[in-house]
C-alpha cells in the first residue's frame, strides 16, 4: 500500500485546493490590494519562521544523537504542514514523517521519537511565553474569552504534563511506568464501552515510559540542547509574530505590539488545539473575530486573518506537498508511482485547461470588463483573441496526450501555449479567472519539469523546425502575393504593405478584420491560407513529437562489448539469439546486456538481461529510464519465472505466454509402452534405408543446396515466411556455419533437417530450425528428434531444449488472469490458424520438464501496440501495411462471378513454423505419435 501513498496524497491535494478554490481566489484578490513591498517582507519572514522551526528539529535530534542535515529536515517540516492538513490524526502524521525519514537514514526510530517529544516541549514553552503575555494583555482590555481561557489551560496542562513526565522518568521511573499504566487501562476501558477494548497496545504504557526516561537522561547529561532548542523555537516565534505585524502595515492597519502579541497569540493557540487540521476552518474563522475583539475594524481584521493565513499556512502547505516527493519515506519504486501520478495530474489538468479554453471562447465576456477592456484594445484584437483561445484549447488537448509520453518538446510547448493562452484570456475578455488557472498551471508544469525528459527525433526536430521556417515563409509570400495580385476579388485594394499586414493578422489573430471577398475564388483564396499553415503547422508538430527513431543496430565496439558480456554470462536458450543480426544492446552501468529492438514506440528486448544475478535489479531500472527518455514503451519477451519480482517492483505487467520444454538426456528413453509408436516408425524408417547424419561445419555448397530446397518446400507448404528475432532464419551464412542434423532418404537425398544452437554457460544445445519435405514417411521428425537426443548425449551434453511451446498450459488455473484464460481458449479451439496444440503434443511425447515463459509490458492498454510490434519483430514487416496488401492482392485475384456461382475455398491448417505435419491429417496423427 505505501506505493500508492503518494498518488494517493496527491489526488487529496487536488481535493484540497478545489474545496477551498473560494478562499485561494480571495486570497489573489486580496493580495492586490496590499502594498506588495511588505507583503514580500512578510513572505521572508515566514520563511524564516520555517527556517527557525526546522532548526528546533534538527537540534532536538541532535539532542538524540540523530543527526541530520538541515535542508532534509527543512523539507520534512513543510512537507508535515501538508500531510497534517489531508490526513487528520492530531499532528502524528508530521511525527510519522521525521521517524520514518530518521530510519530510512539508518537511524533509531525510538531515538526519532523521542527528539520530537523535546522539540515538542521547547516549542511549545517558548510559545507559552507568548501566550501568558497575551493572555494578560487580553485580561487587562476586558476581552478575554472563556474559550480562549479553556484553550490555554489545554495547552499549558499539556505541556505541564509532558513536564511531569520527564521529571518522573528522571528521579521516580517507577512510578512514571505506574501512570502509563494507569491510562493504557482507562483508555481501553473505555475502548470497551464501544467494543473496541485494545485501543492501546499491550507494551504501549512500557515503551511510552521507556522513551520518556531515555529522554530525560540524556537532557540531563545535555542541557544546553534543550535550552539551544527552547532559544531556537522562541526566535521563530517572534519571525512569525514579525511576519504578522508585516501584513497589518501591507495593508495600512496600525497595530500596538500589545494586540499583536495577543492576536498572534490567539491565533497560534487555536493552530495548535484545534481538532481541525492545522486549524482548517476554525482559526479561519475564529482569528477575525478576536482581531475584532481587540478593536481592529471588521474590514482590516478579514483582510489581514485571510493574507496571513495564505502566507503561514496555504503557501506552505502547497509548498509542502512539492517537498513530498523528495522525502526518504519513498522508495525508488515509490518515487516512480509518485512521479506516475505527478505526470497523470499534469496530463488531466493541460486536458481541462484545453476544455476552458474552448468553453470560454465561446461563452460571451462579462459586460463591465468588456467596457473597460474597450477603452484599451480594438475590437478586432478582442475577437481574434477569442479565436486564439480556442485553437489554444485544441493544442492544449493534443499536447495532454504528448505530455503523458513524458515529451520533453511538449512540455516547453504546453508552456508555450499556456502563456499566449493567458495573454489571451485577458485580452478577449479581462477573465482573469481562466488566465489565473493558466498561470497555476504554468508554475505546476515548472514543479514537475524533472518527469518530462523523453526526447523526440534529433533529425525529425530539425526537419520540423525546417518545416516551420519554410511553411511560414512560403505561407507568408503566398498570402502577400496573392492579396497584392487578387485584390479584385476583394471589397479593398491591397498594397504590398496592406497585403503583408492582412497575412500576417491572419496567423497572429486567426481573424480577419474587414476582410470581405466578394467572389467564390476569392473566399477560396482566403480559406486555403488557412488550410495551408494548419496542414504544415500540423506536420511539424508531429515531427516535433516523433519518438527516437532506432537507425542502426549497434557499433562494432558495443557489440564487442556485449558479446564479451553474453557469452560470459549467458545461460538460456536465447543468448545466442541475442547476437543475431537486427539487436541492438544497451549496457548498464553494472555490466549487463539488454539486446532489444525498436518498432514503432516499443523497444522490445530478447529474454531477461545478462548479467550478473544481482544487478538484474537495477539493469531493469535503468533500461526503463533509458526506454522513458527516448520516448519508447518497454516489453520482454519470453523472460523467466525467477525474474518476475523484479519487473513487477518496476511497476511491469506480466503474461504467461507458454511452456520452454528441456529434455534431460540422462534419463530420456524410448523404453515403455508409450513410446511403442515412436520405436515402430524408426525401425520401419531404419529397414527402409532411412538414417540421420550430423553435418558439421562449415557445410559443404552442394549440401547447402539441398537444405535451401526444403526449406523453401516447407515454407511454400506452410505458406508462411522467415520468423526472426527470437530464432534463427535461413540464411546461407547462418546455416552454413551450423551443425546440422539432417535425415537422408533411400537414395541419400535430403528429406529433413534441423540445426542446432549451443548454449554459453548451460550445458544444453537447443534446436532453431525444423523443416522437410512436404512429402516425408510416418515418424520422420521422430527419427531426426530421437537422433539429436542420441547425439547430444554421447557429445556430453546434459539437455536438450526443444524451445517455447507457445500458449501451453497458460490459463489452466481458475485463478489465472482473464487475459491469459482468454488465451486457454484459443489454445484448445482456434487450431485452423495455427496449431498450439498439436505442437505441444508433439514435444510432449519425450516427456521434457516444462518451464513458464512470459512477456513483460507496460499495462493491458499498452498490449496492442507491444503485440504489433512484437508481429513486426518477428516477421521483420509491418502487419497492418502486409495485411492490407494481402487484402487487395486477393480482391483483385479474385474473379468476378456472381455470388450464387462462388464456393467456399476450405483453407487448409496452418501449422506451427516448428512443426512437422504430413500431408494428410491421418499422417500427420500419425507423425505426431498421437494414434
Amino acid at each position: 500500500m505505501r506505493r500508492w501513498l503518494f498518488p494517493l496524497l496527491t489526488l487529496t491535494a487536488v481535493w484540497v485546493v478545489f474545496a477551498r478554490m473560494a478562499e485561494i481566489e480571495n486570497l489573489s484578490h486580496t493580495f492586490a490590494l496590499g502594498d506588495w513591498r511588505w507583503l514580500l517582507a512578510g513572505l521572508v519572514l515566514q520563511v524564516l519562521y520555517y527556517g527557525g522551526l526546522a532548526a528546533s528539529y534538527h537540534a532536538a535530534l541532535a539532542a538524540v544523537d540523530v543527526p541530520g542535515r538541515l535542508r532534509d529536515i527543512f523539507a520534512v517540516a513543510l512537507a508535515g504542514v501538508y500531510v497534517n492538513t489531508v490526513a487528520p490524526v492530531g499532528g502524528a502524521a508530521n511525527a510519522a514523517l521525521f521517524v520514518d525519514d530518521a530510519a530510512r537514514r539508518g537511524h533509531s526510530r525510538t531515538r526519532a521519537a523521542m527528539g520530537l517529544l523535546v522539540q515538542m516541549v521547547a516549542d511549545y514553552g517558548a510559545f507559552c511565553f507568548l501566550l501568558l503575555i497575551g493572555l494578560f494583555v487580553l485580561l487587562q482590555m476586558g476581552s478575554l474569552r472563556w474559550y480562549e481561557i479553556a484553550a490555554s489551560l489545554a495547552l499549558l496542562l499539556y505541556i505541564g504534563g509532558m513536564t511531569v513526565a520527564l521529571t518522573l522518568g528522571l528521579w521516580r521511573p517507577d512510578w512514571l511506568h505506574s501512570v502509563f499504566v494507569y491510562i493504557q487501562r482507562g483508555t481501553n476501558a473505555v475502548g470497551g464501552w464501544f467494543r473496541h477494548p485494545s485501543l492501546l497496545a499491550e507494551d504501549w504504557s512500557e515503551r511510552n515510559a521507556d522513551e520518556f526516561i531515555e529522554t530525560s537522561h540524556r537532557l540531563v547529561a545535555q542541557p544546553s540542547h534543550l535550552l539551544r532548542t527552547v532559544l531556537i523555537s522562541l526566535a521563530a516565534h517572534i519571525a512569525n509574530l514579525a511576519s504578522l505585524y508585516a501584513v497589518f502595515v501591507a495593508f495600512h492597519q496600525p497595530v500596538s505590539l500589545q494586540i499583536l502579541i495577543a492576536g498572534y497569540a490567539m491565533t497560534m493557540l487555536f493552530w495548535i488545539v484545534s481538532p481541525t487540521s492545522n486549524g482548517v476552518g476554525i482559526v479561519d474563522g475564529l482569528m477575525p473575530v478576536m482581531l475584532v475583539s481587540m478593536g481592529i475594524p471588521s474590514v482590516s481584521a478579514a483582510i489581514v486573518s485571510l493574507t496571513y493565513r495564505g502566507i503561514g499556512f496555504w503557501l506552505p502547505m502547497l509548498i509542502g506537498f512539492v517537498l513530498l516527493r523528495r522525502l526518504r519515506i519513498f522508495s525508488q519504486t515509490e518515487h516512480n508511482v509518485a512521479g506516475e501520478g505527478a505526470i497523470g495530474i499534469a496530463v488531466l489538468a493541460t486536458a481541462l485547461m484545453g476544455i476552458v479554453n474552448l468553453v470560454s471562447g465561446a461563452l460571451p465576456a462579462a459586460r463591465e470588463r468588456m467596457q473597460l477592456l474597450m477603452q484599451i484594445l480594438p475590437l478586432e484584437a478582442q475577437r481574434g483573441s477569442r479565436l486564439t483561445s480556442v485553437l489554444a484549447g485544441f493544442a492544449l488537448l493534443l499536447l495532454a496526450q504528448a505530455l503523458w509520453r513524458r515529451k520533453r518538446v511538449a512540455w516547453w510547448l504546453t508552456q508555450a501555449v499556456l502563456l499566449y493562452s493567458l495573454a489571451a484570456h485577458l485580452v478577449k475578455g479581462l477573465d482573469f479567472e481562466e488566465a489565473s488557472l493558466a498561470g497555476l498551471l504554468v508554475l505546476y508544469l515548472w514543479t514537475q519539469r524533472s518527469h518530462f525528459q523523453a526526447l523526440s527525433d534529433p533529425p525529425s526536430i530539425w526537419q520540423g523546425i525546417r518545416t516551420l521556417v519554410v511553411a511560414g515563409l512560403f505561407t507568408l509570400a503566398y498570402g502577400v502575393f496573392g492579396f497584392y495580385v487578387l485584390d479584385r476579388h476583394f471589397s479593398q485594394q491591397f498594397s504590398l504593405n496592406a497585403a503583408t499586414r492582412q497575412t500576417f493578422v491572419m496567423f497572429a489573430e486567426f481573424f480577419d478584420p474587414g476582410l470581405q471577398p466578394i467572389t467564390g475564388f476569392g473566399r477560396y483564396f482566403a480559406d486555403s491560407i488557412y488550410l495551408i499553415g494548419v496542414t504544415t503547422f500540423g506536420y511539424a508538430f508531429m515531427l516535433l513529437l516523433r519518438p527516437v527513431l532506432l537507425r542502426t543496430t549497434s557499433t562494432p565496439a558495443t557489440r564487442a562489448r556485449a558479446q564479451k558480456v553474453i557469452e560470459q554470462f549467458g545461460h538460456s536458450s536465447l543468448a545466442r539469439f541475442t547476437l543475431f543480426p537486427g539487436k541492438t544492446h544497451w549496457l548498464s552501468p553494472g555490466g549487463s546486456v539488454v539486446a532489444y529492438t525498436v518498432r514503432g514506440r516499443v523497444a522490445l528486448a530478447l529474454g531477461d538481461p545478462i548479467g550478473p544475478s544481482q544487478d538484474v535489479a537495477e539493469t531493469v531500472t535503468g533500461f526503463l529510464a533509458f526506454c522513458r527518455r527516448n520516448d519508447w514503451q518497454t516489453a520482454f519477451y519470453q523472460t523467466a519465472e525467477d525474474t518476475l519480482e523484479v519487473y513487477r517492483a518496476a511497476g511491469l505487467a506480466s503474461l504467461c505466454i507458454g511452456h520452454e520444454g528441456v529434455v534431460d538426456l540422462h534419463t530420456f528413453s524410448l523404453g515403455g509402452g508409450s513410446n511403442k509408436t515412436i520405436r515402430a516408425n524408426i525401425n520401419k524408417l531404419g529397414r527402409m534405408g532411412y538414417r540421420a547424419v550430423m553435418h558439421r561445419p562449415p557445410l559443404p555448397l552442394s549440401l547447402l543446396v539441398q537444405l535451401r530446397a526444403i526449406s523453401d518446400e516447407w515454407l511454400a507448404m506452410m505458406r508462411g515466411r522467415e520468423l526472426r528475432f527470437s530464432m534463427g532464419r535461413f540464411d546461407d551464412a547462418y546455416v552454413q556455419d551450423s551443425l546440422v542434423m539432417a535425415v537422408h532418404g533411400p537414395d541419400d537425398s535430403l528429406v529433413a533437417f534441423a540445426n542446432l544452437v549451443p548454449e554459453y554457460q548451460r550445458n544444453e544445445v537447443a534446436v532453431d530450425l525444423m523443416r522437410r519435405q512436404a512429402k516425408v514417411e510416418n515418424g520422420t521428425m521422430d527419427l531426426l528428434f530421437v537422433s539429436l537426443f542420441e547425439w547430444a548425449r554421447e557429445t556430453g551434453y546434459d539437455t536438450f531444449n526443444l524451445g517455447l511451446s507457445a500458449l501451453s498450459g497458460v490459463g489452466d488455473a481458475e485463478n489465472d488472469p482473464a487475459l491469459e484464460r482468454g488465451l486457454h481458449y484459443i489454445y484448445e479451439h482456434i487450431n485452423q490458424f495455427y496449431n498450439f496444440k498439436g505442437l505441444h503434443e508433439f514435444k510432449e511425447k519425450y516427456r521434457p520438464d516444462w518451464s513458464p515463459r512470459y512477456l513483460i509490458f507496460p499495462g493491458y492498454a499498452s498490449l496492442p501496440a507491444v503485440g504489433l510490434a512484437l508481429q513486426s519483430a518477428m516477421t521483420g514487416e509491418n502487419f497492418v501495411l502486409d495485411s492490407m496488401k494481402e487484402y487487395w492482392a486477393v480482391r483483385r485475384s479474385q474473379p468476378q462471378h456472381k455470388a450464387a456461382d462462388t464456393k467456399p475455398v476450405e483453407k487448409p491448417d496452418a501449422p506451427s513454423a516448428d512443426m512437422p505435419l504430413a500431408v494428410d491429417e491421418e499422417k500427420r496423427r500419425v507423425d505426431m505419435g498421437t494414434q
